[in-house]
């Protein structure tokens, strides 16, 4: 089995503050650091820290060279990764205010995926190998039917969530991972309930696997009638950027490892419990062995 991230990089451009811009205000922030994100990225190397041998497929602009040097070092491997000399790489401006952040996406090379890549990706895949997508590449509705085509395990975190997602093929998906914000969309409902939220998710995605985090009161693993709970390990939390990337990679690290719902929900609780508590985005991301 060999598993697929299709998915974006950003360069992150991260500004401490002490409070989010409001509309006709200029502020000054209190920092300001440049990092490696994107919620491809950051998965891929969740799931690389987690253990996984993890191949990233995407595409980065002529300023792009740094994404590639940094996949490597984390292990992941980066054959159809494209790089585009005539694109910029995709970014995200991003406020951080009391451990809570807002962030602006600008796609760039993330948006200029096509068929022809896609098809050359995945030419190299096959029966039982994983894919992995989020909602911030270009083409995925037909990166998911070549991919179902191919008879791959689809998992798809539908974030950042809109009405693009309801124009994929959504019946061809394995796993959904998403948070209660993106739960409550995808199940086509307004609440704040989880459990109105997670009984429409059960009606309208039966026979789907869907994983759902909920911030400080843990996670849920939903299938059929079965619904699994973890809680979330109490920390302080100094900045959530990619705490959801590193919960999904390490989820499933674990859960395509050994079937084991529970202990998978723990280690990626625990693992991403500990990626709030550092900044930035890929470089908070802990390893395997600081979880043993």
């Amino acid at each position: 089995m060999k598993v697929l991230s299709f998915g974006s990089l950003n360069y992150d451009h991260v500004y401490q503050v002490d409070h989010f811009v409001k509309p006709k205000e200029t502020m000054s922030s209190m920092s300001y650091a440049r990092g490696f994100g994107g919620k491809g990225l950051n998965q891929s190397i969740a799931m690389a820290k987690a253990g996984l041998d993890v191949y990233h497929a995407g595409m980065v602009g002529s300023d792009g060279q740094d994404f590639i040097d940094y996949l490597v070092q984390w292990g992941v491997k980066v054959d159809y990764l494209v790089k585009n000399n005539e694109i910029a790489t995709g970014h995200a401006i991003i406020e951080v205010c009391n451990g809570e952040n807002c962030i602006i996406l600008h796609g760039g090379a993330n948006q200029a995926i096509g068929d022809r890549q896609i098809d050359e990706t995945l030419s190299h895949f096959e029966k039982g190998d994983v894919l992995l997508i989020q909602n911030e590449i270009s083409d995925l509705a037909y990166l998911i039917r070549k991919a179902h085509e191919k008879d791959m395990k689809i998992v798809f975190n539908t974030a950042p969530m809109n009405d693009l997602v309801f124009t994929y093929p959504l019946d061809l998906v394995d796993i959904f991972v998403v948070n209660e914000v993106e739960g409550a969309g995808l199940a086509g409902i307004e609440s704040e309930d989880y459990e109105e939220i997670i009984k429409a998710l059960q009606k309208k995605f039966k026979d789907t696997v869907v994983v759902m985090t909920v911030g400080g009161n843990g996670s849920y693993y939903i299938y059929n009638d079965e619904v699994i709970h973890q809680d979330a390990f109490k920390v302080k939390a100094v900045d959530t950027t990619a705490a959801g990337d590193t919960f999904t990679g390490f989820f499933l690290a674990s859960y395509l490892k050994d079937n084991d719902v529970k202990k998978a929900l723990e280690l990626a609780s625990k693992a991403s419990s500990i990626t709030v508590q550092g900044h930035g985005a890929a470089q908070s991301i802990p390893s395997i062995k600081d979880l043993i």
